[in-house]
């Protein structure tokens, strides 16, 4: 009867690797590009677990297979990926480094052999290139066993230019008991905010939009996510890792992109850090962008074309180091020949954490008033007939 016992282990053991291996192929199909590496020194017997990990894009759900879409922009993309899992004691494990090349991915598969018995670190960092190439070169050269990876990365400065790929990283501790599979689901968080503005006029006379001016913007920006103390967020009953919390939040905006109080009752994100040698200054991207004037009964619509800011920190006067921030909004614009200028705070805006997207609808009236709603978290799909997307002047 043992032996009868011992016979049907090994046949679901060997079912279960067969399994394992089956499901690499079909998963290594799904991310293109890199190399397939250490299926072939997979071993049942020993004292290593099979580590399986799916990567994405923290709003892939708006992004997905949408890279050739007019109203799309292929610099939230994943063009490189870089995978390293660190031992407890801080030692490089693996250091993978993918190139998807001209094909770029919302999402990517890869399957790891890792030891038992530890908790590890795993950094995953997308188009690590364009925030330094001195960078991208000396991560090539970590090999097993190194022990400086998270000296150098964690407090990296760049200076970011969002004309290409926008660089994204995130961090988390993976235990890795006595099991021989573990399977994990991470999600990257761009270095990056984005700002769109949808503009209605309600007015006789087209407006145009020369400049739009953000106060109090960042200058350089960490590579590394430095979000501080509580790790774990709340979501109704649930006790969310930040990037998870970020993640359903975005979604949830998503659902509801005209909710003004979703971000007061989800929360913000205060609690990080900015690099600080950083300065602050006032930020200009210009137009023109014309809004038409109201025909008939309906008003006159343009979107601008969306632009990207490093993640900033400016407190309003009397918060603490952690506590509320606040922006000024300002427009440059000229109707009938007439320049004219709008400044406001930018409501509801109360931090401007990385991968925040901040949705700004601005209306003008008949009365001179122009009325601004601002929705963080959300990410709107501005389709092409609302309005028109003229080349944005650097």
């Amino acid at each position: 009867m043992k032996k009868e016992e011992k016979g049907m282990k090994e046949i679901l053991r060997h079912i279960v690797w067969m399994t394992i291996l089956v499901s690499w192929a079909l998963l290594s199909a799904s991310c293109r590009g890199g190399e397939v590496s250490y299926t072939d020194e997979v071993q049942p017997d020993d004292d290593t677990a099979i580590l399986v990990l799916r990567t994405g894009l923290l709003d892939q759900t708006r992004v997905s297979d949408r890279v050739n879409d007019a109203v799309d922009n292929p610099v939230e993309y994943m063009y490189t990926l870089r995978i390293v899992i660190l031992h407890e004691n801080g030692t490089v494990e693996h250091n993978m480094y993918i190139d998807f090349g001209e094909i770029p991915q919302t999402e990517c598969y890869r399957i790891f052999k890792v030891t038992r018995n530890e908790t590890k670190k795993i950094y995953l960092i997308a188009n690590e290139e364009n925030a330094s190439t001195d960078l991208h070169e000396q991560l090539e050269t970590l090999t097993t066993g190194n022990t400086t990876f998270a000296s150098i990365v964690d407090n990296f400065v760049f200076i970011p230019d969002y004309k290409n790929p926008i660089p994204m990283s995130s961090v988390y501790d993976v235990p890795v008991k006595a099991e021989n599979l573990v399977e994990r689901e991470f999600y990257l968080v761009r270095a990056a905010t984005k700002f769109a503005f949808r503009f209605t006029n309600k007015r006789k006379s087209k407006v145009s939009i020369d400049a739009i001016h953000t106060s109090d913007i960042a200058g350089a920006t960490y590579l590394i996510p430095h979000k501080r103390e509580p790790l774990f967020m709340s979501f109704d009953d649930e006790s969310l890792y930040w990037i998870n919390w970020l993640k359903k939040v975005a979604d949830e905006s998503q659902q509801s992109p005209d909710d003004v109080e979703l971000a007061d009752k989800r929360g913000w994100i205060q609690a990080y850090d900015i690099p600080s040698e950083t300065s602050h200054q006032e930020v200009t991207v210009n137009g023109p962008l014309e809004v038409p004037s109201m025909t008939g009964d309906q008003p006159g619509k343009a979107v601008f074309p969306v632009f990207y800011l490093p993640e900033s920190k400016k407190l309003k006067a009397g918060s603490a180091t952690y506590g509320e921030q606040e922006y000024t909004l300002k427009l440059d614009m000229s109707e009938n020949g007439k320049e004219l200028s709008f400044t406001k705070t930018f409501p509801n805006l109360k931090a401007l954490f990385r991968n925040t997207h901040v949705l700004v609808d601005i209306t003008f009236t008949e009365k001179d008033e122009v009325k601004v709603q601002v929705v963080p978290y959300a990410e709107v799909i501005l389709e092409p007939e609302f309005g028109l997307k003229p080349e944005t002047k650097n």
